[in-house]
């Protein structure tokens, strides 16, 4: 039992070494070193986000000027946060800003009953209107799995700030509580959830509790989502906001209205300004569902008359993590869709 032990706990800090040398590899080898940031939003919760980006540069082999250089913003997904796109940042020859979404890495979570996609999309407006990169400028946005969503949600409130929308393994179908992946998910308990813990066994004890697989928690701790501390761990990932997503979100029809609004605003002549949709598909494991898929092409086209506005690529070898599972190939696809932007 005492060897088990030891070997578990030498396990967990080789896997933390791992991930803190992983981070530094990236840093060293990117021309601009991934920086930490935070805002306080309109309903005034402290968000962080990570940022990679130099003034002064050019950003492509052909010169461009940097003030016309669109920046990406990526927006994660469930039981995650920006740190799944420290490696794509960091291939990235263009500047580029990844969110915590609210309760999740670093930012608060806030009252859990003012949760809706609403705020989700007013947290994201608020980072858009105090950074330099962001505001007054339209940005390539790119949402990942339920940041698919939310990235939907953003383009049809403000269509006007996207120079190009990218959803990676998102569809628009509603999604009820009993779709949840992880088995008997206590929703309750989720959203109480402390993400500071004195010790590893606190923390998986907690998600234990939740309903989730303790075999979960030590590729976190791999993967860099679970940090550290001095006197502490911390989760970035909150189970709070896989509940509150699944309530407030996925189990409503607002990936269609979205969805509609965007088509109808790409439709209407009398804006001055339209974008390019992209939707990427995973090849292995997906959660997009081939009929709703070609609702969402239905959708476009229909309302688009013909006009080619929504390209749909399936990654035959990628899984969910597309931008993970095939990151150089979802990079030079991303540079192109920003190079495009540009034009």
């Amino acid at each position: 039992m005492i060897r088990n032990t030891i070997t578990n706990s030498s396990a967990l800090f080789i896997l933390f070494i791992v991930s803190i040398l992983a981070m530094s590899a990236l840093n060293s080898s990117h021309a601009f070193p991934l920086q930490k940031g935070r805002i306080i939003s309109a309903s005034n919760l402290s968000l962080s986000y990570v940022q990679s980006a130099k003034t002064g540069q050019n950003y492509y082999d052909t010169p461009i000027q940097v003030d016309s250089a669109p920046t990406t913003l990526f927006i994660h997904g469930l039981d995650s946060s920006s740190q799944t796109w420290q490696g794509v940042q960091a291939s990235l020859k263009s500047p580029s800003i990844a969110v915590d979404c609210r309760g999740c890495g670093h930012s608060e979570l806030g009252d859990p009953s003012s949760f809706s996609a609403e705020a989700l999309v007013q947290d994201v407006k608020s980072l858009v209107e105090s950074h330099e990169f962001l505001k007054n400028r339209p940005f390539v946005l790119v949402g990942h799995s339920m940041g698919g969503r939310i990235a939907m949600q953003y383009a049809a409130a403000h269509p006007e700030d996207v120079a190009a929308l990218v959803v990676e393994d998102m569809d628009i179908r509603r999604r009820g509580l009993e779709s949840n992946m992880i088995e008997n998910f206590d929703y309750e308990k989720a959203i109480s959830f402390e993400r500071e813990h004195d010790s590893l066994e606190s923390l998986k004890n907690a998600f234990e509790e939740i309903g989730y697989p303790l075999k979960m928690l030590d590729k976190w701790i791999a993967e860099g989502r679970v940090e550290k501390k001095s006197e502490s761990y911390w989760s970035g990932v909150n189970p709070a906001f896989r509940a509150l997503c699944y309530k407030t979100i996925f189990d409503s029809d607002c990936g269609v209205a979205s969805w509609t609004k965007i088509a109808k605003y790409l439709n209407d002549d009398s804006n001055n300004k339209h974008f390019q949709v992209h939707l990427m598909v995973a090849g292995v494991g997906t959660v997009c569902d081939d009929e709703n898929v070609r609702q969402m092409q239905q959708i476009m086209q229909n309302i688009q008359e013909g006009k080619p506005v929504m390209s749909t690529k399936l990654y035959e070898q990628g899984t969910h993590s597309i931008h993970n599972s095939m990151r150089d190939e979802f990079v030079n696809d991303l540079e192109e869709i920003i190079r495009v932007a540009n034009e």
